[in-house]
């Protein structure tokens, strides 16, 4: 056999297995991508509970809402202050501005609820 010829068929092997390889990497990322996009999608959509540490700002007790300065709420917010509505009216009736409080969060985010709040010891 000529060198040429052995040439020919070793460039011919390469191509093959690159391209073969490449097609095979391009489906297994799309898999991936999909499969990714599905849990998120399942996750997002899953109701979840925190407790979370605050001071409280303010008491809207005519719409429910409390504003609150909280930490970071694992795998939702960083530390912020911003209203959260509160599941039921007695939740404000406890507190006051100034308040240290450790609250409880639940919901499918971003609509969670204030379902329990008590003053920090």
């Amino acid at each position: 056999m000529r060198a040429w010829k052995a040439v020919v068929l070793i460039d011919l092997a390469l191509v093959v297995g690159v391209g073969w390889g490449y097609v095979y990497w391009g489906l297994r990322a799309n898999h991936l991508e999909r499969e990714l996009a599905t849990t998120r999608a399942a996750a997002a959509s899953i109701e979840r509970e925190w407790s979370v540490e605050g001071v409280v700002r303010a008491v809207l007790p005519e719409i429910d809402v409390l504003v609150l300065t909280h930490g970071e709420i694992p795998g939702y917010m960083p530390a912020m202050t911003m209203g959260f509505r509160a599941a039921s009216p007695k939740i404000t009736d406890s507190i006051r501005v100034g308040d240290a409080v450790r609250f409880t969060l639940r919901g499918v985010p971003p609509n969670v609820v204030i379902t329990a709040i008590q003053k920090a010891k």
